[in-house]
């Protein structure tokens, strides 16, 4: 049990890091998964980082805590690694009403 945890461990360390286009879309189809029909946007952030918003009425009476937090476990679940996970800088959910 323990060598394969380190076995996975090893594995997960040396794979090669997939391009930020792979990243963003294997972020948008882990969104998408989630929020079907709302308004879900990966987009290239400043320098090499991404920008993720997500526009949904899910999120009308949520506080703002619960979305981060909401989007931030889809995001760790997507199957990326953290140094992918590491590209965005900007998670953003908002409900339809904050953004008129």
């Amino acid at each position: 049990m323990i060598a394969s945890k380190a076995k996975a461990k090893t594995s997960r360390r040396s794979k090669r890091m997939r391009s930020r286009k792979e990243v963003k879309r294997i972020l948008e189809a882990a969104l998408r998964k989630h929020f079907p029909h709302d308004t879900v946007d990966v987009s290239d952030g400043y320098r090499d980082n991404i920008h993720v918003m997500v526009v949904s009425r899910k999120f009308d009476q949520m506080r703002e805590r619960i979305r981060d937090d909401c989007l931030w476990t889809i995001v760790q679940e997507s199957g990326l690694t953290r140094e992918e996970i590491g590209l965005v800088s900007l998670l953003l959910a908002l409900s339809p009403g904050e953004i008129k």
